[in-house]
């Protein structure tokens, strides 16, 4: 008897067993079933559908303002202005530079024959000063050519503070003293740079080399 019911419950386990296996196998084949597409379905590789990319809202670099071509991230934004009002005056035609009137006016008088050397470097002092209160720091660089081509147009509102035909602008584009050496331009900050003749010997370093201290005041000058 103990055989017998030994065999049975045996025989019932086996039984549960066996039907758990079968019942995950079935559940196991659902899911594989759902996963495969059905006949004629497209993948969205197929349709050419393509998953968003967290690059979606990238754009290009936005443009410059004319004459700074790709711009300096560094540099302060220059203070806004009316470049129709009274003060500036519109070249036209084909070119798009503007002259500032009393900048331009005063460069004018660089190299005055009646004016005293030290008048020359005040008067570029004060070009640069100019430049400087429009776009909230220096020309970049500080070489003679490239200080010429910011203060002759080469900048973010395209402004003239001193004609390109000026007489003092050699073929090199380069400013020179009135001894015919080029100027030395020294920037010391973002708001201020020295200016320096070599004087009448043409030698740096010199007891005749002119210089002014900023601010450039036209009774301030100083020969060094």
């Amino acid at each position: 008897m103990l055989i017998i019911a030994g065999l049975a419950v045996i025989g019932v386990i086996g039984a549960f067993v066996y039907l758990k296996m079968t019942s995950g196998e079935s559940r196991g084949l659902d899911s594989v079933a759902k996963s495969v597409p059905s006949p004629g379905a497209e993948t969205p590789a197929a349709s050419g559908a393509i998953p968003p990319s967290s690059d979606a809202g990238t754009t290009k670099d936005s443009a410059a303002l004319p004459g700074n071509e790709r711009g300096n991230p560094l540099s302060p934004e220059p203070i806004p202005l009316n470049l129709d009002g009274p003060a500036f005056e519109r070249l036209g035609g084909n070119d798009d530079r503007v002259l500032k009137r009393d900048v331009v006016a005063m460069a004018r008088d660089l190299h005055n024959p009646e004016q005293d050397p030290v008048d020359d470097v005040q008067i570029l002092t004060s070009l640069v000063g100019a430049y400087r209160e429009i776009f909230r720091e220096n020309p970049i660089a500080g070489e003679n050519r490239e200080v010429v081509e910011a203060l002759a147009g080469k900048n973010k509102y395209r402004m003239i503070f001193i004609e390109p035909t000026h007489p003092a602008i050699d073929a090199n584009g380069e400013l020179r003293d009135r001894w015919e050496t080029p100027y030395r331009f020294h920037p010391i900050s973002r708001d201020r740079m020295d200016i320096l003749s070599a004087g009448e010997d043409r030698q740096f370093g010199t007891g005749d080399d002119i210089m002014v201290d900023e601010p450039a005041d036209i009774d301030q000058g100083s020969r060094r």
